[in-house]
């Protein structure tokens, strides 16, 4: 018995014949190939989610040498600025204070509009957040006040009936 192009073979003893076509072998692939592209792309995603999630919250500030000598903050930039406030410089106005900060090679002129916390004074180590203005000032609406982490109690306070 002879075949005929195009028809398919007689079912022998062991069932019918199967013919594996190229397009049901491709279609396996091809899943496959799916599946392998979409998972590298979900893993690419996260991966870039995980990275900007994590240099967003880094704390890092620039020195006012690198602002001044390095200029490492544009104008209008928002970045935080650390040193120490200069002694004699403080000037405190209605809804703000003025001051100027040091990293001990350059100084920094600040006007800060934000909250002022109890602990600030001159020669206090601050870190600073706002942007550089066009007048050469730092322009801050967040002041922080770096501490030793050192807890003190008040003084006992005396009462006007103790002896």
């Amino acid at each position: 018995m002879s075949t005929e192009l195009g028809t398919r073979p007689a079912a022998g003893p062991a069932g019918p014949a199967t013919e594996t076509t190229t397009s049901q072998t491709t279609g396996a692939r091809g899943g496959r190939l799916r599946l392998v592209v979409c998972a590298a792309v979900v893993v690419a995603a996260l991966g870039w989610i995980a990275v900007k999630g994590l240099t967003g919250s880094l704390v890092y500030y620039l020195t006012p040498t690198e602002v001044a000598v390095g200029h490492d903050a544009a104008v209008g930039q928002r970045v935080r600025l650390g040193g120490y406030v200069v002694p004699g410089t403080v000037h405190r106005a209605t809804r703000s204070v003025g001051f100027v900060v040091t990293d001990r090679r350059h100084r920094v002129r600040v006007l800060s509009t934000g909250a002022v916390p109890q602990l600030f004074r001159a020669g206090q180590g601050v870190v600073v957040e706002g942007a550089l203005g066009r007048d050469g000032r730092f322009h801050s609406d967040t002041l922080l006040v770096k501490h030793d982490g050192e807890y003190r109690a008040p003084a006992a306070a005396r009462h006007p009936g103790d002896g």
